[in-house]
């Protein structure tokens, strides 16, 4: 099946500790984005990985031009290293998925077409193959941001996302204060409200096979309910007349 074409496109992922994945996402990445775009480039987000992630992914860097790295020292959380993922692209569209091979690159063919009547097109999982407990605290979460912010997506924490680049220049990303695992549910919002063409794709999810599952300890989940109350109340406590306008924008 023919596919579009993007003129030029960014890949990136970040990847704490995935010395087991790097080299595999990269390379997959490396095989099946010439498909939808002729110039390319893949980004690892090396977010203070204390193994050999870092050292993995320069090894790659410098034996092929179009992959490039971005070092955090010390950890500076999810939200940072999608942060930084999303500033250090240089092409016309941006896409982003998580190291832990849950999902698989060549999937973007699901997201692609949406390009027609989107500005940014966000995966959401079917059926997601992770443990009962995790897709218990996602189903609560994804409720809540329904909920508080009368918002419609189905899975904000979903890492398979498509960007087209200017949505950045419009939405700077300062706007998203969070650094942890907020980040991508804030970032939805707050590109909502500023009426950003947002779609939404059911994609494949796939168990996790290397490495260890790191985004639902009790420390993340509390830090992410904290930053989520934050940003209800900043909302409320706008002043009238801009809280009445954004909310007017952010509800379906």
């Amino acid at each position: 099946m023919a596919v579009a074409r993007l003129a030029s496109l960014s890949f990136f992922f970040p990847a704490y500790n995935e010395q087991d994945s790097v080299e595999a996402v990269v390379r997959e990445g490396l095989d099946v984005l010439p498909r939808f775009a002729d110039d390319l480039e893949v980004i690892v987000v090396d977010d203070g990985s204390t193994d050999r992630t870092g050292a993995i992914a320069d090894r790659l860097a410098s034996e092929d031009t179009r992959v490039r790295v971005v070092h955090h020292r010390p950890n500076r959380g999810y939200g940072a290293a999608v942060r930084s993922g999303l500033l250090a692209a240089r092409k016309e569209y941006v896409f982003f998925t998580d190291g832990d091979r849950q999902f698989h690159v060549a999937d973007i063919e699901l997201l692609v077409p949406a390009l027609d009547d989107a500005d940014v097109v966000i995966g959401y999982r079917e059926k997601r193959a992770d443990p009962p407990r995790r897709i218990f605290i996602a189903w609560v979460y994804n409720s809540l941001i329904r909920l508080l912010f009368a918002a419609p997506f189905r899975d904000v924490d979903c890492a398979f996302k498509l960007y087209r680049r200017g949505v950045f220049e419009r939405v700077p990303l300062e706007r998203a204060g969070s650094n942890g695992a907020f980040f991508s549910p804030e970032h939805l919002l707050v590109l909502r409200a500023a009426g950003v063409r947002i779609a939404q794709v059911s994609v494949p999810h796939y168990p996790r096979t290397v490495g260890e599952e790191k985004g639902a300890t009790i420390g993340v989940v509390a830090r992410a309910m904290r930053d989520l109350v934050r940003l209800r109340l900043r909302l409320w406590l706008l002043p009238r007349r801009e809280r009445s306008a954004l909310d007017h924008q952010q509800r379906p």
